[in-house]
């Protein structure tokens, strides 16, 4: 029992520190892209719950099911889902 724990806890500590930004360092990323409505609702109900996913942490082909699926969680309104895909699609890394 004390193993699954172990392993337990071993998984949570990787998986907090996987492909995340840090507060500062987010801080910095994000003053590259310029202001829009998605870029606003990205940071303000994104980092709510988890570290942000900078958009060019995935591919534009890729965001739609990712925004699919948070945009319930977080509560977001029609057209904050669709400005929140804009704003991530367009900074998307190349596929």
């Amino acid at each position: 029992m004390k193993t699954l724990g172990s392993l337990m806890l071993l998984a949570i500590l990787v998986w907090g520190c996987s492909k995340s930004t840090s507060p500062a360092a987010t801080e910095a990323a994000f003053s590259k892209y310029e202001d829009s409505e998605g870029k606003s609702v990205f940071r303000e109900k994104c980092g709510k719950c988890h570290r942000y996913k900078l958009p060019e942490t995935h591919t534009a082909s890729s965001w739609p099911g990712i925004v699919d699926k948070m945009a319930r969680k977080a509560k977001l309104s029609d057209d904050q889902k669709a400005a929140v895909l804009a704003f991530v699609t367009k900074h998307a890394k190349a596929s």
